[in-house]
């Protein structure tokens, strides 16, 4: 239901109302807009409203204000409103029906229920990694090695590290003299080592495929990397980038208009076989896209439509996006390991269920051969310089930072290990699309730089691509500690992980599946598998399929997606038992997804655990310890898997 309003701006919008603008510039801002956030404050003029008609009758407000134009109508909320946090209900808790839904068997296997009518099934997440975890990182010999230059530099203004001699071309020599070296059989070129000492960077170091940069340590007396290549920019920049893993050539789509339709009316989650209509152009070896195509339905049963405009109404309801079938197709990465008859088998398992009332999928040949391979970052200290006298007073401060320390890009088969990144704005690790198979283990985000708030502090974040693995790693005061970004097609898994003074760790928005959470200790933080609703510009249902298994946070939130396909986990729980519980997550989701008062409310059970996801044993851990770790075992043999994972 709508409510009309006054066509016109001017005359909802009171002469005594805050507005910026922009030097001489023709449009003004309110504090809310954007496109004002984005930019450098001081560059604005500060004035009322009238003031600002009193100036030009031309003046109007930029294109993303949240405000009334001609010809708009405000939504009025559809939804229930939020209590009052200290009235928020205890209810008890009641395990499931259908649980357990994995078990140990007494043969020491896993044993894996059914969630639904339909098959679907929780997540072997035991393929992700280099090589699919089958076999441990490799120790990649040295073919060249370079000494630091000895030079500790002078002393540059207010920023926080000196300014040395410039080593990135001559690192970038090296790691292209070996790129350009024959590869072995597994793919390797050979290491680049950077002895230890300090070495200073002023652009972006780029590893090729086949090669490793390698350092003697991360730690101060090991290799130390002093990037102060970054010229800044609000918030910490999206400027910089330190080093760069892979940087091969992105999966090639462009047979998508030869692809053949998904037969089957409905496969399961987790499967890792479906029937096409015509399986005669595939065979073993072939590189795939399973595409899941959704239709207007599929967006209106998840409540992702223009009820996102209903939940917080009025002006802000304006600026939310509701979902559209043709942004929300969604590819899964796969190699063909057989073909019979009409039926595909893949590598991995596929992490959302296909609906043929939802739109089906389509499967169809890509190319992948332009991926880099086998290429890593080892034992270095990566540190960013920045801006001592910044301060975090909006996000347009500037701290002339690096954005990024370790990206991983169009990479198959690569990792990062025993890396300390420091002082970044925004990850420490960022491994982003059309990458595949990648480990990052045992590395640590250490005292970032800049604004912590909306877009900034995600330690380690796994953008795209899929199939990695993110084992035994540490962060500090972030944002999101471990986190998943839009539209992310699994399985991932965050393994053995700890963060102090952090935030939430989660899947961030807009249908990220198939991540694991196992083992995770985030001591200050909340871990959540939810729909955030109109958050953002609506970022709507943020994960399906997920799993947290026996970890410990402030809060674990699950809720449950609105089709029978699809579910979030959480099972086990490793923490101390509390006297309070905290309620912000459970508050958080249940009003910004609008669940207030109905069936699809999330409970708060007075522990740790909450919501109306599937949740089982909330006050202690389960068996097995790591449900990643077991799911190793059972495909590839305790032996082998110790070996994977020392």
């Amino acid at each position: 239901m709508l409510v009309s309003a006054a066509p016109l701006l001017h005359a909802e919008m009171p002469d005594d109302r805050v507005v910026f603008r922009e030097g001489k510039k023709k449009r003004i801002h309110v504090a809310k807009c954007k496109r004002y956030q984005r930019k450098d404050p001081t560059t604005f003029t500060k004035m009322t409203y009238g003031e600002a008609k009193k100036l030009s009758k031309k003046l109007d407000f930029c294109s993303k204000c949240p405000v009334l134009r001609k010809g708009e109508v405000m939504p009025e909320s559809w939804v229930n409103p939020p209590p009052e946090r200290e009235t928020i209900q205890t209810h008890p808790f009641v395990p499931p029906a259908n649980g357990p839904v994995v078990s140990m068997g007494s043969d020491g296997r896993l044993v894996y229920k059914p969630y639904s009518s339909k098959g679907d099934r929780v997540l072997d997440w035991s393929y992700v990694g280099y090589k699919q975890s089958e076999v441990p990182l490799p120790e990649v010999p040295v073919k060249i090695t370079l000494s630091a230059p000895g030079d500790p530099g002078t002393a540059d203004g207010v920023m926080r590290y000196p300014k040395g001699p410039d080593s990135s071309q001559v690192i970038q020599e090296a790691l292209n003299t070996v790129g350009a070296m024959p590869a072995d059989e597994k793919g390797s070129r050979g290491a680049v080592l950077l002895k230890k000492g300090v070495w200073f960077i002023y652009s972006t170091i780029k590893v090729p495929s086949g090669v490793v940069l390698r350092g003697e340590g991360d730690t101060e007396q090991g290799t130390v990397i002093i990037g102060k290549g970054s010229a800044g920019g609000r918030g910490g920049s999206k400027a910089g980038v330190m080093i760069v893993v892979g940087a091969g050539t992105q999966v090639n789509h462009l047979e998508e208009k030869g692809a053949v339709w998904i037969e089957d009316v409905y496969v399961p989650s987790s499967s890792k076989s479906l029937t096409v209509a015509d399986a005669s152009q595939f065979k073993p070896g072939d590189m795939v896209s399973v595409k899941k195509m959704v239709n207007q339905r599929w967006i209106d049963d998840f409540g992702m439509g223009v009820r996102l405009r209903h939940i917080r109404a009025g002006l802000d309801g304006l600026q939310k996006k509701p979902w559209v079938p043709e942004r929300y197709q969604f590819s899964h990465i796969r190699e063909v390991t057989a073909v019979e008859g009409n039926t595909l088998t893949f590598d991995m398992p596929l992490p959302q269920s296909f609906d043929a009332k939802h739109g089906g999928g389509k499967v169809y040949k890509v190319d992948a051969s332009g991926l880099s391979t086998h290429s890593g970052a080892e034992s270095l200290l990566v540190k960013s310089d920045y801006d001592t006298t910044a301060k975090d007073e909006s996000k347009g401060s500037i701290f002339k930072n690096y954005w990024s320390g370790i990206v991983v890009s169009a990479a198959r088969d690569s990792w990062v290990r025993d890396c300390t990144v420091k002082h970044i704005s925004f990850t420490a690790v960022h491994i982003q699309s059309d990458s595949m198979y990648v480990t990052v283990r045992d590395c640590k985000y250490l005292e970032p730089i800049g604004v912590k708030r909306g877009g900034h502090r995600y330690a380690f974040c796994i953008a795209g691509g899929t199939g990695h693995l993110v084992y035994r790693c540490y962060a500090e005061d972030s944002r999101h500690c471990f986190a998943g970004g839009a539209g992310n097609m699994g399985p991932y898994a965050f393994v053995k992980c700890e963060s102090v003074r952090g935030g939430q760790s989660e899947p961030h928005h807009r249908w990220g599946t198939g991540f694991l959470y196992d083992n995770v200790e985030t001591h200050d933080g909340r871990i959540a598998v939810i729909n955030r609703g109109d958050s953002g510009t609506g970022h709507g249902w943020a994960a399906a399929n997920c799993m947290i298994w026996n970890s410990n946070a402030t809060g674990i939130i699950v809720f449950d997606p609105e089709t029978e396909g699809e579910n979030n986990f959480a099972i086990g729980y490793t923490g101390p038992k509390r006297e309070e519980y905290d309620t912000t997550g459970i508050y958080y989701s249940n009003t910004r997804s609008g669940y207030w008062g109905t069936e699809r409310e999330g409970k708060f059970f007075g522990l740790v655990l909450s919501g109306n996801g599937h949740i089982e044993s909330p006050d202690k851990p389960v068996e097995p310890g790591s449900l990643f770790i077991q799911q190793l075992y059972d495909r590839i043999g305790k032996e082998q898997a110790m070996k994977v994972l020392k």
